[in-house]
């Protein structure tokens, strides 16, 4: 995994030339991205100004409307209109519509104000109140005039009106009866002025149809905003309420008369209901007491800063926000600018991000173009230098490939590079080594070094294992028969076959004693059925030696016998010896016993014994004969020993021998031994039965004291 993480020369090259493309990519990016701040800071400016631009015009449109009202207002204040006489007011706002073709209408509302309610309400005199008003019919500038006057009558109010021709004076008409009228200062925009709370303010009303088209269809209403003020006489007394009803045509033209294509003006109230058309198709609609503009049909980008957070975050601390739509993909930027002396009424501009960045999006194209094409070059010539390296370390990394699978098999040394000749050479001097290695050290213990990047240390840990030992019955005499050399290629041979069995179940050979062999399993790798394993390669080792003896190799030797200890505990595993020279094996009590029940065996005359932690963990796998309860040289505590008999499925005739021995055991345990001599006598050719029967027959003769349990006691190992 180490070498996994480090990079061969390619990638090395490759990340080098990425990472040079990648700072001067991103320092150029950055300096875009602070050019596209830079930018986009100024335009935050450039809306701003068209903004306060539109909202300059709206505010004189509406202008008009507060010019019209304070002329009036002075003409009172300064005694120049006594409202005692009515046709000097009706003159007055002739006069005003005259000089104001946007106005749509202008009125004056008299009564005496008395004083006020509790509540800040108004409380008016029952007589003398009167309307005059002068209004256009149409939008039309040239439109005729009329006068409409309503006072009180006979207790009743009454209408009387003026309807002028196109183009005629003041008094071009008589003032006719036109029915029956409602008290004018009922309407609100009487009684809200006169109110304590606004009186002498000046009053914005929100968009309205004109109270004059009730009589005529919603689509050919007129649309009209109205200020209206309380305002005084020359003594400064209340003389009533003027009220000036501006047309809203002009102020829907506004937002279309934009200084370029790219901009999208509107105008809004808080809400983000649309107050001037987009077009002029656009349909109204009731929304409450006002009207608005039907959203059906809006651009998306108008829609998402209609809805945009910012646009209700306004206050008169900070009356401009600006904000960042991305509608569809495509990125917007968005100005909103309170208007002054309005219903809280908001211009917004919206414009295309890439309208402002256009040119600098095609700078950073061209410019990673160009760092594409370069880095391509480089790494194109980069690559074309590096193939003839790359053919050198081919073989270095081959080879290294191989030992890094355990393979030290030898390779030729073929590099074109005198460096990498003499890096492949010290490869195959250390393959050479490791090759040596595996001859001394078991090849798990060096796999996992070599794997593992590390060196041996001195020390161990504490683990379960299950060990074995195996020793040759008359090795002695054998050696006696061959000649060194003879004997050495025998001994070979069979020490083969042991190491072959031992490794079929993926075992350790710790080490060769002359003719025995010692080996253990779950170290160095662990495995939790290692006791299993261990009685596998007894029967693998077996079966190995049995087919060695009917080999040309064996040719003119006869076949031996190999006995067998098996024993499962907990030892100490590891490194031992000094620190220049380290052996790899197992220390400890569990190692002594197995040894002590190998050499059991012989005593018993059975091929294989095993202790009971052994028969324990593989009792259903493999069959066993109880042969004793021993106490091994050394030791005063008895172990009980089971003869392996080989798979529990292959062994059935001998587990039917086997239990007859357990019951003639059992009566010897007893002390009944007649009934075991009884038993014994059954079986033929059976070793351990012979030794048992000896036993017994010696007892029978020599009774055992009273405290005899029935343990042998082992005195030869």
């Amino acid at each position: 995994m180490k070498n996994l993480s480090r990079p061969t020369l390619v990638q090395l090259f490759v990340w080098t030339t990425l990472a040079i493309a990648l700072a001067i990519g991103g320092t150029f990016f950055v300096l875009l991205d602070a050019s596209r701040r830079s930018i986009v800071e100024r335009s935050n400016r450039l809306r701003d100004a068209e903004a306060a631009r539109i909202g300059t015009r709206i505010s004189t449109e509406l202008g008009v409307a507060v010019t019209a009202l304070e002329d009036v207002e002075a003409s009172l204040r300064f005694g120049a209109l006594r409202l005692d006489d009515p046709l000097a007011v009706e003159t007055r706002l002739f006069s005003e519509l005259l000089d104001h073709p946007a106005l749509a209408d202008i009125a004056m509302t008299h009564a005496t104000l008395l004083g006020y309610e509790a509540g800040g309400e108004a409380r008016l005199a029952a007589p003398d109140r009167w309307q005059m008003m002068v209004f256009r019919r149409t939008a039309d500038a040239a439109s005729e005039l009329f006068t409409r006057r309503i006072s009180s009558e006979e207790g009743r109010f009454v209408v009387r009106v003026r309807s002028r021709p196109r183009g005629g004076g003041l008094l071009a008409a008589p003032l006719d009866r036109g029915g029956d009228g409602d008290d004018p200062t009922a309407h609100p925009t009487f009684r809200t002025p006169v109110a304590r709370d606004f009186y002498g303010s000046a009053i914005w009303s929100d968009l309205s149809f004109s109270e004059l088209d009730s009589a005529l269809a919603p689509a050919d209403r007129r649309v009209v905003v109205t200020v209206q003020k309380a305002v005084e006489d020359a003594p400064g007394h209340f003389a009533g309420v003027l009220r000036v009803g501006l047309l809203t045509q002009r102020i829907d033209e506004l937002p279309r008369l934009v200084t370029n294509a790219s901009q999208r003006v509107f105008l809004c109230d808080p809400e983000g209901r649309l107050i001037a058309r987009l077009d002029p198709r656009d349909r109204l609609e009731a929304v409450g007491d006002d009207l608005r503009v039907a959203s059906e049909g809006v651009r998306p980008e108008i829609a998402a800063a209609l809805s945009s957070p910012a646009l209700r975050e306004l206050s008169e601390e900070r009356p401009e926000r600006d904000a960042r739509l991305v509608v569809g993909g495509a990125t917007y930027l968005a100005t909103f600018r309170a208007l002054e002396n309005s219903q809280g009424w908001v211009v917004g501009v919206v414009v295309p991000e890439a309208y402002y960045t256009s040119d600098l999006r095609a700078l950073r194209a061209r410019f990673f173009a160009a760092l594409v094409v370069l880095t391509a070059a480089v790494l194109t010539a980069g690559w074309l230098t590096l193939q003839r390296l790359r053919s050198s370390l081919s073989g270095v990394v081959a080879a290294t490939a191989r030992m890094r699978g355990f393979d030290f098999s030898a390779t030729p040394v073929n590099a074109s590079l005198r460096e990498m000749a003499e890096v492949m050479d010290g490869v195959e001097r250390a393959k050479t080594s490791m090759r040596a290695l595996v001859k001394y050290v078991p090849i798990d213990l060096v796999r996992e070094l070599f794997q593992s990047n590390r060196e041996p240390e001195l020390g161990g840990e504490l683990v379960e294992i299950s060990l074995l030992f195996s020793d040759i019955e008359g090795f002695t005499g054998l050696s006696e028969r061959l000649t060194p050399g003879a004997l050495a290629v025998a001994l070979g041979h069979y020490l083969a076959a042991m190491t072959a069995g031992v490794r079929s179940t993926n075992g350790t050979v710790d080490k060769f004693i002359g003719d025995s062999v010692m080996a253990f399993w779950n170290a160095p790798t662990r495995c939790p059925d290692h006791a299993r394993r261990a009685c596998r390669a007894v029967l693998a080792c077996m079966q190995m030696t049995r087919e060695l003896y009917a080999s040309p190799r064996w040719t003119g030797l006869a076949p031996l016998f190999t006995r067998f200890g098996l024993h499962r505990a907990t030892v100490m595993v590891g490194n031992f010896g000094a620190p220049e020279r380290l052996s790899y094996t197992a220390l400890g009590d569990g190692v002594n016993l197995a040894s002590r029940l190998e050499g059991l065996c012989k005593q018993y005359g059975v091929a294989a014994l095993a202790s009971e932690a052994i028969v324990t963990e593989t009792g259903e796998e493999f069959a066993f004969r109880f042969i004793d309860r021993v106490a091994v040289k050394g030791k005063a505590e008895a172990v009980r020993v089971y003869e392996l008999l080989g798979l529990r499925a292959a062994s059935q005739d001998a587990l039917a021998r086997a239990a007859v021995y357990e019951r003639a055991l059992d009566a010897y345990f007893a002390r009944n031994f007649s009934q075991a001599l009884a038993l014994l006598g059954t079986l033929r050719d059976d070793p351990a039965g012979r030794v048992l029967a000896v036993r017994c027959t010696a007892l029978l003769a020599h009774p055992p004291p009273p405290d005899w349990d029935g343990v042998y006691v082992a005195t030869d190992k």
